[in-house]
């Protein structure tokens, strides 16, 4: 990783490192367009730049460390905002989302193990119903004494034993009576 110098500080990202050249040409506008004898609109600019945070990298706030040590010849420290220095360095940023990060990753593994787990289930379920159906369908083929599927063939088929055995009888009493009469 190339590290990078702004205005004697040593940036070892480049994200930190441009907003420190962002920072750095802020200054020197600010230095350009203020009239160093005027106190009041020094003491405003410096005010301003102290409320709204603007500053964040050593750059800026070294800058406004300079502007407090000028106006504290004129105004009591009291009357100047004391320099607010982030809390969130640029290293914690990147700790943070890190962490956050990690945090996402572990979230989503669970969650991934979780639907794995939903998808297990559910190929066992499909399985299972696969298995019943095409037992459900050996059943129907195989078994000859199921239900509606060959009973009016059955019927017929045992009616018409029936029908032959009476025939066969009914011949043999024909026969017998056609014996007595002659």
């Amino acid at each position: 990783m190339d590290k990078m110098i702004v205005d004697g500080y040593e940036f070892s990202n480049g994200r930190d490192a441009k907003l420190a050249v962002k920072e750095k040409s802020v200054v020197e506008k600010i230095k350009a367009g203020i009239d160093i004898n005027d106190t009041t609109n020094v003491y405003e600019t410096y005010n301003k730049l102290v409320s709204k945070n603007y500053f964040v990298t050593p750059v800026g706030l070294t800058f406004l460390t300079e502007m407090r040590d000028y106006l504290m010849q004129f105004y009591s420290a009291d009357e100047l905002k004391y320099i607010n220095v982030p809390s969130r360095t640029v290293q914690n940023e990147a700790e943070n989302l890190v962490l956050h990060s990690n945090n996402q990753i572990h979230k989503l593994e669970s969650e991934n193990a979780r639907l794995n787990k939903v998808v297990k289930r559910l190929t066992i379920a499909v399985v299972a119903m696969i298995i019943l159906i095409i037992g459900m369908f050996f059943i129907v083929i195989t078994n000859e004494n199921l239900g509606y599927f060959n009973a009016e063939e059955k019927i017929l088929n045992k009616y018409s034993a029936w029908q032959e055995r009476l025939e066969g009888w009914e011949q043999e009493l024909i026969e017998r009576e056609e014996q007595l009469n002659r």
